[in-house]
């Protein structure tokens, strides 16, 4: 073959290997990425704005080198002229005006790590929604609604956002209450379950991920805090009682007490990271053994809940991943089963569910379609998790469970899931080489944190779902064309210039890497040829 052609065929191939994620020494083939360990947690009822409503700034306003550097979500904050309207307002977002009858409210921040529950409900959460018009919430879900936290009550979860990837466009599964979210997030679908009440063995097991997982020998693992088979068995009074050993949303699979060896409590997670012998996918529930009724003793965040109670039990449980043998091969996922009823301006997308969803308010009107939920926090770290940025893909439990089957090598659960696809978790990550573990404590984590490596975003992101099918829903209802809230829109705007850092960019590291090889490849070719 002639010198030159071989070379260029070499670096033909070195090009378009350098854009593929980077495998590891001693990884196994079995995933499509590094990662080998999926942790997915899940909180209890706040929406986006009512954690990360006042991000990255927060209130009282902290406005450094670090928190100017951080991409913005679409949030309260989207014009840093507003962060002086905030201090002299004391907490108050004035530039948003909530409908309450003959006056209007505005969105406060609560100064408290005591919240007063929003009034919850299917048809509360449809008020709040007001067909995609999201001002219906101090009538639907009560005044409390408007409240927002900012990093005082929950630094640990702010700490993470800045260090790690923080989702704004990502919405729970359906436009419910907890348990029909609790359930989606393990189907892939909005399933008929439409309230909180005691139900058991309503759905073919072979519709869960826990099946799909079963049947192709990758190991799983549930873990609720204070779950005992015994426990439960003893006691048919409570909630996840009735003689059943699955613990809630998995007791609503028929048969899933045949998986009596892959329900735990949390202190098995806890040994398990501590021995590097996690299961490839971890759920993680803090809501207690006596299920949605009591949340016992409060560590999932549920108002009135104390938030340091949560964040204390949420940061054994990170920490203990963190120091885990198997840190550089996991990601972790926290987020929430739903809004909880707490406002936010974002109308979630109209999905088509492929003949599976079940929407009882929408497909009266648009048959076939259903509503995503409220727009709901999700942070992922990894060690390949891009530092301080935000992830503006539109996304869902079912892009998590697209991740889950794409890495694994597995058919997409069902139609739903495949429509989402992993890309919205692909995004926020960059296999080019694992960041150090960041072990928080209550001694440190006192916001913002250092950030590992130096970034400047400094600009906000924007969101662009498709809400075309509002339209529709509006022309069959004869209301006229539909028009995105104000709130939303004046967010929802570019500030700034391109993004820059050390985990922004995913393959062009690899790229700058193979120049030196390159070099010397093409020295051996000029060498080849002057010796023929």
């Amino acid at each position: 073959m002639n010198t030159w052609k071989l070379i260029s065929t070499v670096l033909v191939i070195l090009f378009v290997a350098s854009f593929l994620p980077t495998a590891h020494a001693g990884e196994a083939s079995s995933t499509a990425t590094p990662i080998k360990h999926v942790i997915f947690i899940e909180l209890e009822n706040h929406a986006f704005d009512s954690i990360f409503g006042t991000y990255p700034f927060g209130y009282p306003v902290i406005e450094n080198n670090i928190t100017m550097s951080l991409m913005r979500p679409v949030n309260y904050i989207y014009n840093l002229s507003l962060l002086t309207l905030l201090m002299q307002s004391h907490g108050n977002v004035t530039w948003i005006s909530v409908p309450s009858g003959k006056d209007y409210l505005h969105p406060y921040y609560a100064n408290s790590t005591v919240l007063k529950d929003p009034v919850e409900g299917y048809s509360n959460y449809h008020e709040d929604w007001n067909w995609g018009k999201m001002n219906g919430f101090v009538n639907g879900s009560g005044p409390q609604s408007l409240a927002y936290i900012s990093y005082e009550q929950v630094p640990l979860l702010w700490d993470y956002a800045e260090e790690y990837v923080l989702f704004d466009n990502y919405f729970s599964p359906t436009l419910s209450v907890t348990v029909p979210n609790r359930i989606a997030y393990i189907t892939g679908f909005p399933t008929q379950v439409e309230s909180d009440a005691p139900q058991f063995g309503l759905i073919p097991l072979n519709d869960s991920i826990l099946y799909q997982l079963t049947e192709n020998n990758i190991s799983w693992g549930w873990y609720e805090y204070g779950y005992s088979r015994d426990f439960q068995l003893l006691s048919p009074d409570l909630y996840l009682g009735y003689n059943n050993t699955a613990p809630l949303p998995v007791s609503l699979l028929k048969g899933a007490n045949q998986w009596n060896s892959h329900y735990h409590d949390l202190t098995d997670f806890l040994a398990q990271a501590k021995n590097g012998t996690l299961p490839s996918v971890s759920y993680v529930m803090f809501t207690g053994p006596m299920g949605y009724d009591d949340h016992v003793p409060g560590y999932d965040m549920h108002p009135p809940f104390n938030t340091t109670l949560a964040m204390i039990a949420l940061d054994n449980v990170i920490n203990a991943v963190m120091t885990s043998p198997e840190w550089n091969s996991t990601v972790i996922f926290i987020t929430f089963d739903e809004g909880g009823g707490y406002y936010d301006p974002v109308p979630p997308p109209i999905v088509y569910g492929f003949g599976l969803a079940n929407a009882p308010t929408l497909s009266k009107l648009l048959p076939g379609y259903f509503t995503l939920g409220q727009r709901i926090p999700l942070l992922m770290i990894s060690p390949y998790a891009k530092e301080g940025f935000v992830d503006n893909y539109t996304a869902s439990g079912y892009s998590i469970l697209a991740f889950i089957d794409y890495n694994w090598h597995l058919p997409y659960l069902n139609p739903i899931v495949k429509e989402f696809g992993p890309n919205a978790i692909l995004y926020g990550l960059n296999f080019t080489s694992p960041r150090a573990p960041l072990v928080l404590t209550p001694e440190n984590w006192t916001y913002p944190v250092p950030l590992q490596y130096p970034i400047h975003y400094g600009y906000v992101a924007t969101i662009n779902n498709n809400y075309t099918e509002y339209n529709q829903l509006y022309h069959v209802m004869s209301m006229g064309n539909y028009s995105l809230p104000e709130y939303f829109t004046q967010g929802n705007v570019v500030q700034g210039s391109t993004a820059s850092g050390q985990n922004s960019s995913q393959g062009f590291p690899s790229l700058l890497l193979m120049i030196p090889v390159l070099l010397v490849i093409i020295g051996i070719g000029l060498y080849l040829e002057r010796r023929k």
